[in-house]
């Protein structure tokens, strides 16, 4: 399974490829066994065979309409938490200057670094390294930042320094939040689920045309296209990087852009 995930799983329009090529070659596979019961006259299969296809075609269209929700949701998510981080760290910036002197530009210029973390954690989330030296150099920032709001909590124990300290607890919270967002992706074996059903809801509705001894384009082609793409759009919505639906993390760039002058 992790082979499979890595070389298909991974490309959604690769999946969707394949997905069609074998979802039609079900539709074709039932299409021939439909038509076996065709030739024999064997009226008691027939009239099971509307039945079957009505049921499994309903149960797809539960799954991919659960699955697609989730993809969705997780998208939302993801996008609701850049703009979290930006206004944490952007804040954070802001109540910097109201540290104690030896602070201030030690606290600034981790910031911008870690801002360049934080968009390169984004970047690299397609490569499994690039993506953990990331998550590691981000840990590191943090503990630095932590570190100079303990010392200038000691010199300066007043409610500026407090509010810096929650502004900053907030951005380190928001990290942890995006790190497990980027995690959560749909799980293979729901994939697999879906390519099933699909699949055998080819056969069966193929199987039905086959019976009755005629073959219906929309049963053989647009079915296992139409199928194969929103199983596609949905992988593309759990993506953030590939694809034609990809998240976008202007406010963290602009933010980047505004700490470097």
């Amino acid at each position: 399974m992790p082979v499979i995930s890595a070389s298909v799983f991974g490309s959604e329009w690769v999946f969707a490829l394949v997905a069609a090529v074998l979802l039609l070659g079900f539709g074709e596979a039932g299409f021939r066994a439909g038509l076996r019961v065709h030739r024999c006259g064997d009226d008691a299969r027939r009239s099971l065979i509307g039945g079957i296809e009505n049921a499994v075609l309903g149960l797809l269209a539960l799954l991919l309409g659960f699955t697609f929700a989730m993809a969705l949701d997780r998208f939302d998510r993801r996008r609701e938490l850049v703009v979290k981080e930006a206004n944490a760290i952007g804040t954070t910036w802001l109540r910097a200057a109201m540290l104690p002197e030896p602070h201030v530009m030690p606290v600034k210029e981790l910031l911008r670094r870690y801002v360049d973390t934080r968009v390169g954690f984004h970047s690299g989330m397609d490569d499994p390294a690039v993506f953990a030296q990331a998550i590691r150099t981000g840990a590191e920032i943090q503990s630095e930042l932590w570190r100079h709001a303990e010392e200038a909590a000691k010199e300066a124990p007043t409610h500026i320094t407090g509010l810096f300290i929650e502004s900053l607890n907030e951005t380190i919270n928001t990290s942890a939040e995006r790190i497990a967002a980027a995690r959560a992706r749909i799980p293979g074996g729901v994939t697999v689920l879906l390519l099933t059903v699909a699949a055998f809801g080819c056969f069966a509705s193929n199987y039905g045309a086959g019976a009755l001894g005629r073959r219906f384009v929309l049963n053989a082609v647009m079915l296992p296209l139409v199928i194969a793409l929103t199983m596609a759009v949905i992988l593309d919505f759990d993506q953030s990087r590939r694809g034609f639906i990809q998240l976008s993390i202007q406010p963290l760039i602009e933010l980047q852009a505004s700490l470097r002058q």
